[in-house]
């Protein structure tokens, strides 16, 4: 209380002390928001992140590929898939059709085997079945001239304008396309590399990009809010110093 009474005292008789007590307010803001910006970069960079990837080799080997990648450490599920388009009326919805597997180990999804079974994003849900339409909805549409009934779910855990399907085998067979999900997009978003070398080219390579711009700003952010912490808080010393000088 001492201490906190003749910084009181300090205050009140010098303009500096209380200029030097304004910028260690702004340094410990800029700390604070350096902190957070680091924070969200750490946690972003944990987070899992999708490929699709394109093969322009055989199947056979395609096969091979497949197993390497889902052995590979950091993969937490590899398959092969298919997308096609289903309408209903003026509504349109591309689904991914993967493995059983893909959807349980990514998304903790398990399709029951009863008829056609969508699973869907918030987003795309609200766009296809109606904003409020009760999950699941059951609803007749058509994929290409054939007319199919399926189960549409409401999934939580979806990116919010996903539409996912499971695959059998004999229908992801002849794909030449794979989906693979790591456990994290790397510090700098680029933990994909390892399957470039492999030989695939990634079709959706505006993760990349988006994920190197995000860490660019990111970066510079941190880079000079630490700068102005480090300046606010030394400027805020040496004017203490000397209101303290002033002030006798």
């Amino acid at each position: 209380m001492r201490a906190i009474g003749k910084l009181l005292r300090l205050r009140r008789r010098s303009d500096k002390v209380k200029l030097a007590l304004g910028l260690f307010l702004l340094g410990a803001v800029l700390g604070w928001d350096v902190a957070f910006g680091a924070a969200g970069i750490l946690m972003e960079s944990g987070e899992p992140v999708e490929y699709v990837l394109a093969w322009g080799g055989n199947g056979t080997s395609l096969e091979g590929k497949l197993r390497a990648v889902s052995q590979h450490e950091g993969v937490i599920c590899a398959s092969r898939q298919r997308e096609y388009s289903l309408v209903m009326g003026e509504r349109q919805l591309t689904v991914i059709q993967v493995s059983p597997e893909y959807l349980s180990a990514c998304f903790g999804l398990r399709a029951s085997g009863a008829g056609r079974e969508f699973f869907l994003g918030s987003r795309s849900y609200a766009s296809f079945c109606g904003a409020g339409e009760e999950s699941p909805a059951r609803l007749k549409c058509l994929m290409g001239e054939e007319g199919v009934s399926g189960t549409f779910t409401l999934c939580g855990n979806l990116p919010v304008t996903a539409a996912m399907a499971k695959g059998s085998s004999a229908e992801l067979g002849d794909s030449q396309t794979l989906r693979v999900m790591l456990e994290s997009g790397g510090i700098e978003g680029r933990n994909g590399d390892w399957l470039m070398e492999l030989g695939f080219s990634i079709e959706n390579q505006e993760l990349l990009t988006e994920a190197a711009h995000r860490l660019e700003l990111l970066q510079a952010r941190l880079s000079y809010g630490g700068l102005a912490c480090l300046l606010a808080l030394a400027l805020g010393v040496q004017l203490f110093a000397a209101g303290r000088r002033e002030s006798g």
